[in-house]
């Protein structure tokens, strides 16, 4: 199974990098449409999780949100393809910052910096924007199930002064770019199975979120700056929202608040968000 995953993935890899980059977005929404067309695993689970999110809004128009998120995704792919030998000068082109302000709050503040985003828009290329003009970055990744296909990724994250690193055993890793002054990239979104993971509020629902952006705010004294990248008239912008440092918090009120922020730019921008995965999963019986 991972050969034929690896194989079709040089087959989508080959056909993108031999499109015009102006083509590369009617490709993927003619691929989306098909995709959505076809999806038998998936498109229920994207379904359910914007009835929980989005349930004062009528059906179609979940699903004109679910049917771009597929869209929006098979183009950041292509895009990321695409763009792998990318210069510094042709990324920061592609690219619109906005938010700069709080961006610098962090900069000049003397802290360890945590830059934390979610599966949202073209994740990907924020780190390559912060590590290409103002910081070294490291970021935590999760290894890939097909290991051909991670390499792709890693080869990729290398760039522009970021190091990727395994989520397992990161601690070492993590203290020691702070103390090189280099900044700290996570995505924190997702459903965490952690014995210590908290309950939070998102979306009217209680879920389970990671703790490790609170906790290492908490032990390090850093400050954290929420960053999400997106499309907006087929240009990127990179968005830096106000950061936040751990000073008389709790880590169930810091850890609330990285939730609030992800679900009011995930209003903001709902078909930008990777609707795919199963968030609400701790809910018993939900995507039965």
């Amino acid at each position: 199974m991972n050969s034929a995953t690896y194989l079709l993935f040089l087959l989508a890899s080959f056909i993108i990098k031999i499109t015009p980059q102006k083509n590369l977005r009617n490709m993927s929404n003619i691929l989306g449409n098909f995709l959505w067309n076809i999806d038998i695993f998936r498109k229920k689970v994207v379904l359910k999780n914007l009835e929980i999110a989005f349930s004062n809004i009528s059906t179609n128009e979940r699903i004109k949100i679910a049917k771009n998120c597929y869209k929006n995704y098979l183009y950041y792919f292509a895009d990321i393809v695409k763009s792998m030998d990318i210069k510094a000068q042709e990324l920061e082109q592609k690219v619109t910052i906005k938010g700069k302000e709080n961006l610098e709050l962090a900069l000049n503040s003397n802290k360890p910096i945590i830059f934390m985003t979610a599966h949202f828009g073209n994740w990907e290329i924020a780190p390559k924007i912060i590590g290409a003009k103002y910081k070294p970055m490291v970021v935590l990744m999760r290894e890939f199930d097909n290991p051909k296909i991670g390499e792709f990724f890693k080869k990729s994250r290398a760039s522009f002064n970021i190091t990727p690193i395994d989520k397992q055993g990161s601690v070492k890793e993590i203290i020691k770019a702070f103390k090189e002054n280099k900044a700290l990239g996570i995505l924190i979104d997702q459903h965490s199975n952690a014995p210590k993971a908290i309950d939070v509020e998102f979306f009217n629902k209680k879920v389970k979120f990671n703790r490790a952006v609170s906790t290492l705010a908490d032990k390090f004294g850093a400050i954290v700056v929420p960053m999400f990248s997106y499309l907006e008239n087929d240009k990127y912008i990179l968005e830096f929202l106000e950061p936040k440092s751990f000073e008389d918090e709790t880590i169930e009120n810091f850890t609330q608040w990285q939730a609030i922020t992800i679900e009011n730019m995930i209003k903001k921008h709902p078909s930008e968000y990777y609707w795919f995965h199963k968030r609400f999963k701790n809910i018993k019986g939900i995507y039965d």
